[in-house]
C-alpha cells in the first residue's frame, strides 16, 4: 500500500475500519485535495450487493460559486490520471482547456474514485444548473460517443458522467429528473419500493451509452428513509450486514476526529425492462448532523 502525507478524514475513518485500500484510492485521496482550495463537498459510496466496492470517493467543487474552481478541478483530474496511467482523450482536455465546461449552466464539477481491483475507474462528472446542451454535445463529440436518445429534450441532461479506465473511456452517462407525474410510466413495479419512492425528493433517471446500462436514482427526504431499507436488506444479506458495521466503525473514527458522521443520502437500482432490479445497489453517504 502506497503512502500517503495527510490522509483525509474519510480515508482515515475506512483505514479505522480495517479496510486496505488500493493504491488508486489511496492516489485520489491525496491529489484530489491536494492545493490550497479544498473540495467544496465530499461524499463516500459504495456498490453493494452484486459486484460489491467499498473503494469509493466523490469530490465537489462548487464552480458556480467560485468560478476558479474550474481551473483547480479541471487541474487535478488530470494530475489524477496521469498519476493513475489513465489516458484522457486530447480533444476532451482541449474543450476543458477552452473554456467548454466554464459556462454559467454548470452547477459543479465531480472529481470520483471507484477503485475496484478488478476495475478501477476514474470519474469526470458535471452537475447543471441550466440549459446542458451545449457543454454536454461538445463533450459527446469530442469523446466520439452515440448520440443522445431522439426522445430526450436538448439540454435536459441534470448530470454528465464520463468514466475513464487504463485502456478507454468506458461509459458516457446522462442523468435526467424524472417527472413525479411519469415514475409509474417508467417503473413498473414501483410498488416494491414503494417506501424509497414516497421517501424521497425526487428520482433520477441514469442511462450509460456506452455500457447500455440504466439505474434510478433515490434522492432520500432524510437519511433515515435510506437507513431503514438498509437494515431490513441487512437482515436478510450477511454481506449488507457487514458492510453496515464498517459503516458504524468508520463513524467511530470520525466521531473520534470531531467529524460529522457519514449518513446515507442516495441510493441507486439498475433498472431493466422497465422495472428495477434489487442488486446491485450504489448508496452514497455524506457528513450529516442532523437528520
Amino acid at each position: 500500500m502506497r503512502a500517503v502525507a495527510t490522509p483525509s478524514p474519510m480515508l482515515r475513518a475506512l483505514l479505522s475500519a480495517g479496510q486496505d485500500p488500493p493504491d488508486e484510492l489511496l492516489c485520489f485521496d491525496e491529489l484530489a485535495r491536494a492545493g490550497a482550495a479544498a473540495p467544496s463537498f465530499e461524499e463516500y459510496s459504495a456498490r453493494i450487493g452484486a459486484q460489491a466496492s467499498v473503494w469509493r470517493q466523490t469530490c465537489y467543487f462548487d464552480v458556480a460559486s467560485d468560478p476558479s474552481l474550474v481551473a483547480v478541478a479541471n487541474e487535478r483530474l488530470q494530475r489524477i490520471a496521469e498519476a493513475l496511467a489513465v489516458p484522457l482523450p486530447p480533444r476532451m482536455v482541449g474543450v476543458l482547456g477552452d473554456g467548454g465546461v466554464s459556462g454559467p449552466e454548470v452547477l459543479q464539477i465531480v472529481l470520483g474514485i471507484d477503485a475496484a481491483p478488478e476495475r478501477p475507474r476514474l470519474k469526470y462528472y458535471l452537475i447543471f444548473r441550466d440549459d446542458s446542451a451545449r457543454c454536454v454535445e461538445q463533450l459527446r463529440v469530442a469523446l466520439n460517443a452515440p448520440p443522445l436518445p431522439s426522445s430526450l429534450r436538448p439540454g435536459a441532461v441534470y448530470i454528465l458522467g464520463l468514466d475513464f479506465t487504463r485502456e478507454r473511456l468506458s461509459d458516457f452517462k446522462i442523468y435526467v429528473r424524472l417527472d413525479p407525474t411519469r415514475v409509474r410510466a417508467a417503473i413498473r413495479n414501483l410498488a416494491q419500493f414503494e417506501p424509497l419512492w414516497r421517501g424521497s425528493r425526487y428520482l433520477v433517471f441514469q442511462r450509460c451509452l456506452l455500457s447500455a446500462g440504466r439505474q434510478v436514482y433515490f434522492h432520500a427526504s432524510s437519511p433515515l428513509v435510506l437507513d431503514t431499507w438498509l437494515r431490513g436488506w441487512a437482515a436478510r444479506a450477511p454481506a449488507v450486514r457487514g458492510f453496515c458495521g464498517q459503516v458504524e466503525l468508520m463513524n467511530k473514527s470520525l466521531s473520534e476526529q470531531g467529524i460529522a458522521p457519514l449518513r446515507p443520502w442516495i441510493a441507486s437500482l439498475p433498472h431493466a425492462n422497465g422495472a428495477l432490479q434489487h442488486t446491485p445497489s450504489n448508496v452514497y453517504y455524506h457528513f450529516t448532523d442532523h437528520e
